[in-house]
C-alpha cells in the first residue's frame, strides 16, 4: 500500500523539456524494474508552464523513500548530474505522507 510520495519539481531551460522528460522516464522505468521497493511513479509536464515538470514516486515506507533519495544514491545523483545543463534550477524535493489515495 502506498503510504509516502516524493514530489520532485524540475524547472528546465527553454527547449530542454522533451529531452529531459525522455531521460527521466527511461531512468524511472529502469529503477522500477530493479528497485522493487518503489511502488510506481508519475512524470508530468505542465500544460501552463513549458519549463516545469513534476515527478512523483510512490513508496510503502518512509525508510524506503528516504533510502532511495540519499545523497549516496549514485544512480539518482548521476541522472541529476547528466541533466544539470538542462535545469534552470536544481530539482526541489518534498516528501508527503498519504492521507488518502484512490485510483
Amino acid at each position: 500500500m502506498i503510504q509516502y510520495i516524493k514530489h520532485n519539481k524540475v524547472l528546465l531551460k527553454p527547449g530542454k523539456r522533451d529531452h529531459s522528460t525522455k531521460a527521466i522516464l527511461e531512468f524511472f522505468k529502469r529503477v522500477q524494474a530493479q528497485e522493487n521497493k518503489m511502488k510506481g511513479f508519475i512524470v508530468m509536464d505542465s500544460i501552463e508552464d513549458p519549463s516545469e515538470s513534476i515527478v512523483l514516486t510512490f513508496w510503502e515506507t518512509k525508510e524506503e523513500m528516504d533510502s532511495f533519495y540519499k545523497l549516496d544514491n549514485h544512480l539518482l545523483s548521476d541522472l541529476v548530474e547528466n541533466l544539470k545543463p538542462n535545469f534552470e534550477t536544481l530539482p526541489e524535493r518534498r516528501g508527503y505522507q498519504v492521507s488518502g489515495l484512490q485510483i
